[in-house]
C-alpha cells in the first residue's frame, strides 16, 4: 500500500508543479499585456482568455496537493472541544464525506468531459478552444483529491491539523 501512496503523492506533486508553471506563465502574459498596451507594441488578443483558462486549471491541478499538505482553510474550534472519542469519529466522517463529494464531482465532471469529447464542442471567444481542454483537469483534480482524503486513513493520519489540546489558539 505504501508504494501506491507514494505514486499518488508523486502524481499530485507533479500536477502541483504544473500549476506552478501556469502561475509563472500567467505572470509573464500579464506583464507582456500591460507593457505592450503602455508602450504601443502589438497586443495579444488571447491574453485574457488564456489567463482565465489557466486559473481554472490551476484550481484543479492544485486540489490534490492541497488536500495532502492540509493547505486548506478550516475552522477547527468545534473539533478541539469535542471529547477524544467523538472527535475521532467526527473527523473520520468528515474525511469520508469530503472524499464522497470529490468522487461525486469526479463522476459528473468526467461525464461532461466525455460528452464534449464526443460532440466536439468549442468555446468561441478570442480564440476557439475545444471544450474538452476546459474540462480536462476537473475530473483529474477531484478524483485525486478524493483519493487523498481516503489516503489519510491508510497513513493513520487525520486531515485536521490542530492538536486538540491547543483549543484552536484560544
Amino acid at each position: 500500500m505504501t508504494s501506491a501512496l507514494r505514486i499518488l503523492d508523486a502524481v499530485c506533486l507533479l500536477l502541483f508543479r504544473i500549476a506552478c508553471l501556469l502561475v509563472a506563465a500567467i505572470v509573464l502574459i500579464v506583464i507582456y499585456d500591460v507593457l505592450s498596451r503602455n508602450l504601443g507594441l502589438p497586443t495579444v488578443i488571447w491574453a485574457v482568455n488564456s489567463v482565465e483558462y489557466a486559473m481554472l486549471h490551476i484550481t484543479f491541478l492544485c486540489l490534490p496537493w492541497l488536500v495532502l499538505t492540509r493547505g486548506h482553510v478550516c475552522v477547527e474550534v468545534l473539533l478541539t472541544y469535542m471529547p477524544a472519542g467523538l472527535r475521532h469519529y467526527w473527523q473520520a466522517g468528515l474525511q469520508i464525506l469530503s472524499a464522497v463529494v470529490c468522487l461525486y464531482l469526479t463522476y459528473h465532471t468526467g461525464k461532461s468531459l466525455i460528452r464534449v469529447l464526443a460532440d466536439g464542442s468549442y468555446e468561441v471567444r478570442s480564440f476557439d478552444a475545444p471544450m474538452w481542454a476546459l474540462y480536462l483537469t476537473m475530473p483529474l483534480g477531484f478524483g485525486l483529491g478524493g483519493l487523498q482524503f481516503l489516503a489519510f486513513f491508510a497513513r493513520g493520519e487525520s486531515f485536521f491539523g490542530a492538536p486538540p489540546e491547543s483549543h484552536a489558539g484560544m
